[in-house]
Formats: structure tokens, sequence, C-alpha cells
């Protein structure tokens, strides 16, 4: 019995001991929560507090079963690694007991200010309680910036890999674009595999390169008939331009074909439109000069130094578009560089959750351009040179008298009226740099949408619309219906040296069916259209009266392949259209609100591709 009452003390001592020193590390753990909650007098916080941390404590110290002995070294470091994993474990909860009591008041108090009865109270707390509170945790709370940094340092550093998925971690302090939720434009939010798209695992289909085609076409075209030049510009994320510092178990997976490749090799060899691929010259500067890097290794962005050489590009490539314009290039030599090799982007940082005060590593470029130069005269060029600063905005009218604010540079003495750069933020850091160019230069910044209502207050030159590699993995954009008409009309007009098949009025036999007449003209055998292949039908009639046709393409089974419903006019109509992917046998048009009678007097197709 002595034996037993003395091994029952020295555990209990054993226990103590721990319990005291476990509790004594997780105080200091939280030492401005303990006194700011004594200063507060918030009694019951404190109180929650500390029986927490004794608990915690008395737990952890249960589980070891031998008696304290810490004055061995392998002991010892046993001992405060326990310590240091309790501390870690807790941390969270501990630091952040005031603020869990306060969001479960503010969600009881919620529920409760719904109901007036005391029954509907208590059930309406039993029922919605724990999702709602879920709820407000995740939006309010918060873990403390220790906890947070912690975490990531040990992802980064230890295992090599991101904190948050946005982010993938590279060599040498080189971050890329990973995969999750980005914001597209103001209410659009999309997922983006930025990832599998550089190992070229999600490439385009035939009907999307199509797409992509077919929507620059229409904008191209739509503005050529007020008189517009487009030009499409296709810039790379991070990664296509410095792989070499992508992480090395994605340097050891073999590549497909990405999507940018793709998309660069569609558009130059099948697409009307001016098209500016920057991946070339912007590889091309960084073999030229390592130094100073065009993208910030942090941020995704490309620095001021890179969105120059973008600019050149864009003015070398539009020269060639453009020889009537007579644009000014300026080059690099224009402007002194200023470089601050300690800078960090802070807001990159706290989004990865590394302290930014520790990683002042990056170089900062300001170009500033040199006295007697083509900037002189530009009216809102800083001061301190060009920098994230963003134009200021300015009004721009209507005929109607009607206005709107948009982002405008003005430098009455350069050689063009007006550009308009329609873009993402990659496409802001080159703003300033045109106002060598125009004496507008305008700044619209979208993704998806084609700005349509811009140009009811502005007639812009030259519209330069740029796109990010990112945002070419989301499906391709929808135009305003306006600019089909444009596309399939101009789209005709430039094909006229590709004509596939024509008839006069002779071609057109009137048919009934269900005591009602149409009209059909048979298409010949024609070869199998390709996946870059656009073909137009042109078709004039005259109308008695106003009205509808229905138009439709029938395959040679009598299948439906497409229809469309055209207003018709009294008098001469010349109807535009486009004919399905899959080959047609017949074309047929019927009136859709009246019998009525329609002279037909020609029907014309034609390809885009040279035959």
């Amino acid at each position: 019995m002595p034996q037993f009452t003395g091994a029952l003390k020295q555990g209990l001592a054993g226990l103590a001991a721990y319990a005291v020193l476990g509790g004594g590390f997780l105080l200091l753990c939280v030492p401005d929560k303990i006194v700011s909650d004594f200063q507060a007098g918030e009694w019951e916080s404190l109180s929650i507090r500390l029986g927490l941390i004794t608990l915690a404590s008395l737990i952890v110290a249960s589980r070891l079963t031998r008696p304290i002995s810490i004055t061995t070294p392998q002991a010892g470091k046993g001992f405060f690694l326990c310590l240091i994993f309790l501390g870690v474990l807790f941390y969270p909860l501990f630091s952040q007991y005031s603020q869990v009591g306060k969001n479960m008041k503010e969600v009881a108090a919620s529920i409760s200010s719904e109901h007036d009865a005391p029954g509907g109270k208590i059930l309406a707390l039993a029922r919605t309680f724990p999702e709602k509170y879920e709820q407000h945790a995740e939006d309010h709370f918060k873990l403390p910036d220790a906890f947070i940094q912690l975490e990531a340092f040990i992802k980064v550093f230890g295992l090599g890999i991101s904190p948050n998925t946005n982010i993938a971690v590279g060599k040498n302090g080189f971050y890329f674009e990973g995969w999750g939720a980005r914001k597209v434009e103001k209410g659009i939010t999309e997922s983006f595999d930025n990832i599998a798209d550089y190992m070229g695992h999600i490439p385009f289909s035939d009907n999307e390169l199509r797409q992509w085609k077919r929507v620059l076409e229409e904008r191209s075209y739509w503005l050529r008939e007020q008189g517009i030049d487009y030009v499409f510009v296709l810039a790379p994320t991070k990664a296509f331009v410095y792989p070499e510092y992508l992480p090395a178990r994605l340097q050891q997976v073999k590549k497909g074909v990405t999507r940018y490749e793709q998309l660069s090799g569609f558009l130059q060899n099948h697409a009307d439109v001016h098209f500016v691929d920057l991946l070339p010259p912007l590889l091309e500067a960084k073999a030229n000069r390592s130094y100073p890097l065009l993208f910030y290794k942090t941020d995704f962005h490309w620095n001021f130094y890179g969105a120059f050489v973008v600019y050149k590009a864009i003015i070398d490539k539009m020269s060639g578009f453009f020889p009537q314009y007579a644009l000014p290039r300026p080059e690099l030599d224009d402007f002194e560089l200023k470089i601050d090799e300690h800078w960090v982007h802070e807001r990159f940082m706290y989004m990865l959750g590394l302290p930014p005060s520790l990683y002042r590593n990056e170089h900062y470029i300001t170009l500033v351009p040199k006295p007697g130069g083509l900037y002189d005269h530009a009216l809102d060029i800083p001061p301190e040179g060009i920098y994230d600063v963003y134009p200021p905005e300015r009004p721009i009218y209507a005929e109607d008298g009607t206005a709107m604010n948009i982002p405008l540079l003005l430098n009455p003495k350069a050689p063009i009226q007006s550009i308009l750069l329609l873009g993402d933020s990659f496409m802001e850091k080159c703003v300033y740099f045109f106002s060598a160019n125009a004496q507008r230069v305008l700044n619209y910044r979208t993704i998806v949408n084609f700005p349509e209502k811009i140009f009811r207050h502005e007639k812009p030159d030259i519209v330069v619309q740029e796109i990010l590699n990112m945002f070419i993995l989301r499906p391709p954009p929808q135009n305003p219906p306006g600019l089909r008409k444009s596309y399939l009309r101009g789209k005709f007009r430039d094909c006229g040296d590709n004509i596939l098949f024509r008839a006069d009025s002779e071609g057109f036999v009137e048919k009934r069916q269900d005591g009602r007449s149409y009209w059909e003209v048979t298409l010949p055998d024609m070869k199998p259209m390709k996946a870059e292949e656009v073909r137009l039908v042109k078709l004039e009639l005259h109308g008695n009266g106003p009205g509808k046709a229905a138009i439709g393409f029938m395959g040679s089974d009598g299948r439906q392949l497409a229809k469309s419903v055209h207003d018709i006019t009294p008098g001469h109509n010349v109807l535009f259209l486009e004919a399905p992917m899959e080959p047609a046998a017949s074309m047929t048009i019927s009136l859709v609100q009246k019998e009525d009678a329609l002279d037909f007097r020609s029907i014309e197709v034609r390809s885009d591709l040279d035959i």
C-alpha cells in the first residue's frame, strides 16, 4: 500500500508538472489576448480562455505515461517538441475564442429576431443554427496572421507546395498561375486550370476554334463598316515565357499542344483578322537581355519593361497592317529605366500567406520618358514616369448629348486622332505608352464582352483588343446581335473569287405542303466543309409586301440542318446567310406570317477558302 501511494503521488506530481509547463507555454502563445480580455473586463471570455488552456494541458499531460524528466537532452527534446505541437494545434482556438463567442451570439440573435413566440425561437434555433453558424464563421472567422504565415512557410519552403490553389510554387522564387476560381468581369467568376492547359491536357475542339474565328471576324467586319480598324492581341501567361522556373514535376511531364499554340496558329492561318502573337517578341527580348525580367517573380503580370516590349511589338505590327497612319515607334533608349531592387508585391504575398516584409527581393521598374522625345506633349504621363498609376477618367459624348466616363489620355501633337484599347489588367500596363501614337488613348477593361456602346460616343481610328491566355480557357465569348449582319455582308464581299455555286430565278421551284406554298432550290454536291472554312449564301428576292421568311437548309435525307427567320420588305431584298457545316442538299424558303408572292432573282454560295 505505501508503495502504491508513492507511485500515485509520483504520477500525480508528473501530471501536474506536465500540465503546468504545457499551460505556461500555451499562455505564452496568446499573451495579447489574455491582457486584452483582462483590461477590457471581459471576465467570461478570460475565464473560458484560461479554462480551455487548462483543459488542453491536462489532456495532453495525461497521455504522457512516464514521470516528468527533462534533464537528459533526448527527453527534453521530446518534451519541448510536444509543447510546440500543442501550441500550434490549439493556438487558433485560444486566440480566437472571443470572436467565436461573439459569432455565436450574433447568429443566435439573428435567428431569434425572426420569431416572437419563445417556442418558435427555440425550434428555429434547433433547426437552423448549425447551418447559419457555419456560414457566418466561414465569412467572418479569420485565423491569426502568425498562424497563416506559419502554414504558408511550411508549405512553400518545406513541402514546395502552395497554400493557395490559384498559385503554383516554381523555382528560384517564381510563382505561376495555378487553378481555381478567378474573377473575369463584374458579376462573373469562373474556374481556370492553367496548369492543365500549359501541359496541353485541355485542347480546343475544332468547333471551339471555329467559334473564336467567328467571334473575332464579326468584330472586325462590324468595325470596318464604320471605318475603324481592328487588331486582336493574344498575351501569354508567365509560364510560357519562363518555363524553366516551373516546378520540376511539371517539367518532367510530356507536354501536349496548348490552347495558346492552337489559337495562335489557327488565327494566323485561317482568320481574316489583324492578329498579334506576343509570345515571340517576349521570348526574343528575354534572349537578348536577361536583366531585368519581363514579368514579376511573384505577381502574374508583366512588369513595365515587359509592358514596353509588348507595346513595341503591337506598334511594329500595326505599322505593317496600317502603313497609312505612319505610327511613331519609340525605342527603349527613349526612356530612363529606374529599378527598385527591394520591392515586394504586398497584395500577392498576403494572398500567398507570407509576410511581405521578409520578401523584398523583387525589382520594380519605372520607365521615365527622356526630354526631347515622343512624349514631350503627352499631357497625362506622371512626372515620376510610367508605373502603376491609373489613367485619369474623362467624359466622352454621343451625338444625343449623353456621356460616359472612361480612362482617357491626351496628347495634342500625336499623329492619329484616337486609339481604343480593350483588354484586361495586362493591357492596362501598356496604356501610357500609346500616348506617343494618338491624340486620344481610351482604355476600357473587358474580357468577355464587346462594349458596343462605346462607339456611340467615340469613333477611334484603331481598336486594339487583348486577351490573356488564361481567359481562352473559358468558352468563346458572344457578340452583340447587331454584329452578325455586318460580318455576313463583309465576308461574302471579300470572298468574290471563291464562288462554289450560282443560280438564277429558274433554279427555284414552288411546292406545296399542308396547304401552304414554299420554294426550294437544289444545291449541288460540294466537298465537305473544313473546320476552318465558312460558306456564305447571298439570296436576292422581290417581296410584294412586308413579312417574314423562314429559310431552311435540308440534308439529303430530308432532315433540317439549320433554320433562320428574316424580315422581308416590299421590293428588292438581299439576304446573307451562313451555310451549315453538314452538307446541305437543298434550301427552302417559306413565308411565316401570310401567303404572298415572292419573286426569286438569284442565289450564290461562296467559301472563305481559296478554291
